[in-house]
């Protein structure tokens, strides 16, 4: 290979450890010499890591950026000018990598689910959307989405599977409207995320209603509200309150509150016989004591301290190969209830944690339809069909309930549903799952 070609652009590819891929995008701009870049890993959420090195020898490349413990040395050979293989070195471990360049395409990317920019105001700060309508759309039903937990933008972009824009063209193409917005804090919505409660989240959305109903060129038939995840928790809130929402679609929503959820992952997580049973659960008990200590702001310290104790037992007991990658136990189980404690205590956390969704479905007097990914693991079918169908039977409404089987979190065809596969999946959804909800919207 010549020694002037250009390692400018976009590579991805992978470092295979023992088996597992683990997905890498670098992004190099310059020229030899003068090299900068950043490196993504969609599985760890870390994006736009600097490379503190970028080196070109003749055939030779080197990237190096900082993982957190020390320096991660990528250290290649340019093969072609769209190939790099080589051995990923950090610490005493090496793996080998490949990396492929991605052609920059001349044709402009069709913008998927464009439409038209719209900034709402809603009380103290403004929500930023897209509201995509058909052609000839007068009088379209009108489904407004709203994300799952954390911050999102409106397309509810995960590890690149943009899940809110392919919905859009998807109801598009089938004479559906709609409108999906930057969560307060992300993109062009102003506000902070993390301070929203629950009744703020829900009343963004009753503003979001109140501004399309007003629209001078658009009328819609009627409004339906897609909750993903958590986002379900919120539009089951606001079609009980809002007389205005005609329909509820809740998707991979929960049917019990946020402590039932994570008691559900948090065992989840600590997986099958590394610690004993009793030792999990007591785990569970001090963190849901901590969970009620933060809420009634009494005796946190004293919460803080018994759930810490078990934590660090539980992180000494374990075998020494995984310890081995915790160089200071203090600093880390400090690090971890830190954090615990700040999410906890959150304005948002704290007003989702004990609230109960199926109490909103209760009262409701509209058509529901409830879909769930059999491999879920995140919001299980096992854990909140049960609660879900019964207020629905309560409130004595039409509903429907779809389990795909293979669907994920994300209603992506899935392997085994964790999340840490989200990022090599294909960027679609599962079959027959915007079929289902196009056809139960113009059926109901």
């Amino acid at each position: 290979v010549n020694a002037q070609t250009s390692i400018s652009g976009d590579w991805e590819g992978a470092i295979n450890i023992q088996g597992q891929q683990l997905k890498v995008v670098f992004h190099i701009e310059g020229e030899s010499g003068s090299y900068s870049g950043k490196l993504d890993i969609p599985q760890q959420g870390a994006m736009g890591l600097n490379l503190t090195r970028i080196e070109q020898k003749e055939d030779s490349v080197f990237f190096t950026f900082f993982t957190g413990q020390g320096n991660g040395d990528f250290e290649g050979v340019l093969e072609s000018d769209s190939l790099i293989t080589g051995m990923y070195k950090q610490g005493m471990s090496a793996f080998p990598f490949e990396l492929e360049k991605q052609s920059a395409s001349d044709e402009p990317e069709k913008i998927l689910g464009a439409g038209k920019e719209l900034i709402i105001p809603a009380g103290a700060v403004e929500i930023a959307g897209t509201l995509v309508t058909p052609k000839n759309s007068g009088n379209s039903p009108l489904v407004i989405m709203i994300s799952g937990s954390g911050a999102q933008d409106r397309n509810s972009d995960v590890f690149g599977f943009k899940i809110f824009a392919e919905m859009a063209e998807h109801l598009k193409q089938h004479g559906i409207s709609s409108f999906r917005y930057d969560d307060r804090q992300i993109g062009r919505s102003t506000g902070t995320f993390s301070d929203a409660t629950l009744n703020m989240l829900a009343s963004d959305v009753n503003a979001i209603i109140d501004y399309l109903n007003d629209l001078e060129k658009e009328s819609f038939s009627e409004i339906i509200l897609i909750g993903h995840s958590q986002g379900g928790v919120v539009a089951g809130k606001v079609a009980d309150e809002n007389q205005e929402v005609d329909k509820l679609i809740l998707m991979a929503s929960t049917g019990v509150s946020l402590k039932e959820v994570l008691r559900s992952q948090v065992k989840q997580a600590y997986g099958e016989g590394v610690h004993p049973d009793h030792a999990v659960e007591k785990e569970i008990t001090l963190r849901e004591e901590l969970m009620v200590a933060i809420r009634d702001d009494e005796n946190v310290e004293i919460a803080r301290q018994n759930y810490m104790d078990q934590y660090r037992s539980m992180i000494e007991s374990l075998p020494e190969s995984q310890k081995a990658g915790i160089p200071d136990i203090d600093a880390f189980v400090n690090q971890q209830v830190d954090q615990l404690v700040a999410v906890y205590g959150s304005p948002q956390v704290k007003s989702l944690l004990f609230y109960d969704p199926a109490e909103d479905l209760k009262e409701l007097d509209i058509p529901v339809l409830v879909l769930f990914g059999g491999k879920d693991t995140q919001v299980t079918e096992e854990l909140n069909r049960k609660p879900i169908e019964s207020a629905l039977e309560k409130a004595g409404v039409s509903y429907e309930v779809e389990v795909f089987p293979n669907a994920n979190h994300l209603f992506q065809q899935a392997e085994s549903g964790q999340v840490s596969e989200y990022a090599l999946l294909e960027k679609e959804f599962v079959d027959g799952f915007l079929g289902k909800i196009t056809e139960w919207i113009k059926d109901n």
